[in-house]
């Protein structure tokens, strides 16, 4: 082993596998972050830390060599992308994935679109032109189906497509399990696929239980070849939010951590494959990583007993106070004093990741009517544009009156976002009563120095918080509301709230904390695997680091 054992962060779920590994490295942890070259773009080291001008699809992630970035940023050679291949397991370059599973799309899994291009019976032109042309009509029909699939109140004629591409969807993978399951009909890549699946029968973590997964199951298992191969090569692996389903293919000698982001609220208790899934994820756990604190019910529920609250990863240093042109923009084309900034996607329902966007816009509607014409400075709302329920939510703006108020903008990368958070006055998250816990949006605002306002429960976050964030908590619009109001109506009272936040990310939340916590964990679990080197490294690394906090 080198100095440093080495940590695979699988699964770049918001960036924060991405993150935690850049902060680890940071203090001389040999940390690597595996991505989907198909993956959401959020899900990108580009929208972390490059600065371009482009407009992206959400759902549709660029050929990054074509994007010219204005900061300079390279990806760095430890931020792979993972190849949905047994070997080699990961891409280093842009060049690597997309050649080999840029096209795959999000239809199929990447390594079954290969089994889907006849072999026999062509020229080996013939093959490839063909294999192309396949490819590219899987790519176009998987970003379709995956953008209609996020999209709320869809048309008529986008459910019909919906249905049509759900259906090829799962007629593809028939196809393909029946073909595996039968041995009928196989290429060398189907016959390669079969053994790997005969390793998983003999030796893995679902093995051991008794049970077996059935070749149609693969196909709900994204890029699964490459995980056994990953995990062998690494000291240990963490696997971020959905990923943990890939547990059950790793073998029991292999040590890995489940770290579980918005993935342990109820998809573990579904009786489904992936509810089952993440239930053995985990409970096989060495450890588990708890980012937000209300799990705390379904951690018991579940029996796990080594589990940690560790917060999502945010660097102080980039998200801090600082001056931008867009608050001057805003201010002069809308003729208004404040600009009020609601980042949190547009989700309306009850469901456990809701953020009850409505209700910011309706506490917004009051304050024009109501709280501006009492003397109050005017405002502005900016929101983004995404969301199943978007639609509904400019639909909404209409009706109350404000929509020449309201400021829409594209979803756009991190650095950018930033900017948005220096400009605005107030910042507003989340508010839905099932969850009472921030996440990356809260904090990053705060870093910022900006008071946020937001649903936040003290109760959940006992068991986890030495102090509480200073966070204005409402629920309901009229609770926005005298949020609003009583923020917007005393600019010494968000200055106060402002510098309070900053240092309570200091305190509490920086990077060199979050980075130390998770080594503490990792060596813990070095410690129960009797791997007294990777302890013994550790311990190194932690005694350079500098203090974390104050």
């Amino acid at each position: 082993m080198t100095a440093s054992p080495r940590i695979a962060h699988v699964g770049n779920i918001a960036n924060n596998a991405y993150s935690n590994a850049k902060f680890q490295r940071r203090v001389g942890v040999a940390a690597d972050s595996y991505n989907y070259p198909f993956e959401f773009v959020f899900g990108h080291p580009e929208w972390e830390d490059a600065d371009f001008d482009a407009r992206l699809s959400l759902f549709q992630p660029p050929d990054w060599r074509a994007v010219p970035f204005t900061n300079g940023y390279a990806r760095p050679h430890w931020a792979k992308y993972i190849s949905g291949r047994r070997l080699p397991y990961g891409y280093a370059t842009y060049d690597e994935a997309s050649s080999h599973i840029g096209l795959s799309g999000q239809l199929l899994d990447t390594g079954r679109v290969w089994t889907a291009v006849p072999g026999n019976g062509a020229t080996a032109g013939q093959k490839a032109s063909l294999a192309v042309t396949v490819r590219r009509l899987i790519r176009a029909a998987g970003q379709r189906y995956a953008a209609l699939a996020r999209q709320g109140q869809p048309n008529t004629v986008e459910r019909l497509q919906l249905h049509i591409l759900g259906f090829a969807r799962l007629a593809m993978n028939y196809v393909w399990a029946w073909r595996v399951q039968s041995g009928l009909l196989l290429n060398d890549r189907l016959r390669e696929m079969r053994t790997d699946m005969r390793e998983v029968d003999l030796d893995s973590h679902i093995a051991q239980t008794g049970r077996g997964l059935r070749p149609l199951d693969y196909t709900d298992l994204t890029c699964w070849r490459s995980f056994r191969p990953l995990a062998q090569d690494y000291d240990l692996t963490v696997l971020n939010g959905p990923e943990v389903t890939k547990a059950a293919l790793l073998p029991p000698d292999r040590p890995y951590i489940a770290l579980e982001h918005a993935t342990m609220r109820t998809l573990p208790f579904e009786d489904t494959l992936q509810g089952r899934l993440l239930t053995l994820g985990y409970q096989l756990a060495d450890a588990c990583i708890i980012t937000n604190p209300d799990v705390i019910s379904s951690a018991k529920r579940l029996g796990l007993r080594h589990y940690r609250f560790v917060p999502h990863p945010v660097d102080e240093t980039k998200y801090c106070p600082g001056e931008t042109r867009i608050a001057d923009e805003v201010h002069r084309e809308l003729r208004v004093a404040l600009i009020f900034f609601c980042p949190s996607r547009h989700e309306w329902s009850n469901g456990s990741d809701s953020k009850r966007s409505d209700r910011v816009i309706r506490a917004f509607g009051r304050y024009v009517r109501e709280a501006e014409p009492t003397g109050l400075p005017a405002a502005a709302l900016v929101l983004t544009e995404w969301g199943t329920d978007v639609r509904a939510s400019q639909r909404l703006c209409r009706d109350l009156g404000v929509e020449r108020r309201v400021v829409w903008i594209h979803p756009m990368h991190k650095t950018r976002l930033l900017e948005y958070y220096r400009a605005a006055d107030i910042v507003l998250d989340q508010f839905h009563d099932a969850v009472g816990s921030f996440g990356t949006v809260t904090v990053e605002a705060m870093a910022c120095a900006r008071p946020v306002i937001m649903y936040f429960n003290p109760k959940v976050h006992e068991w986890c918080l030495e102090e509480n964030p200073p966070i204005q908590s409402a629920l309901t619009a009229a609770e926005i509301y005298g949020q609003l109001v009583a923020l917007a109506g005393s600019p010494e009272r968000r200055e106060a709230v402002g510098a309070q936040s900053r240092a309570w990310v200091e305190r509490w939340h920086s990077w060199k904390r979050v980075a130390q916590a998770h080594l503490e964990l990792y060596r813990e679990v070095f410690d129960r695997r009797r791997n007294e080197e990777a302890v013994r490294a550790l311990e190194a690394i932690e005694a350079r680091m500098p203090a974390a906090g104050v």
